[in-house]
């Protein structure tokens, strides 16, 4: 015989375990995400990562440095944010420097596509020279 496992029939809100804070400034964006992006946050991460590309700022950052859990689904959204940014021609970098960003992405392989640096800083310092870097290319 087996047992039959029910969900409940009452729904529990969770408080989200990710916070977003953006700053913008005439030279970039800054999307600060802290905690985890795990499937109950990454409709949030998406919707606003959309909208600061929208508006087109001259580069987009998303600091992780303060991500402690990051699960597939939010390497897929930052694949997304990459690509999105890409297509809109907005500059996009990340900052991370923790395990729970940089291992997947070393993992996967997917260094060429999301570009990490230790530090927003740096960052911003890559995504000022690189049209110089696109120029010289052409």
């Amino acid at each position: 015989m087996l047992d039959q496992i029910t969900a409940p029939r009452f729904h529990v809100d969770v408080p989200s375990a990710m916070t977003l804070r953006v700053t913008a400034t005439a030279e970039a964006t800054v999307v600060a995400v802290r905690g985890e992006i795990d499937l109950p946050v990454l409709d949030r991460l998406r919707t606003r990562l959309g909208e600061e590309i929208d508006l087109a700022p001259r580069a987009l950052v998303l600091d992780l440095t303060e991500v402690v859990f990051c699960g597939a689904g939010g390497i897929t959204e930052l694949l997304v944010a990459a690509s999105e940014a890409h297509v809109s021609g907005v500059p996009f970098a990340l900052a991370a420097q923790g395990r729970a960003v940089l291992r997947p992405v070393r993992v996967l392989g997917l260094e060429q596509v999301l570009p990490i640096h230790r530090t927003v800083d740096a960052a911003l310092d890559w995504l000022a020279v690189l049209p110089r870097l696109r120029a010289s290319h052409r």
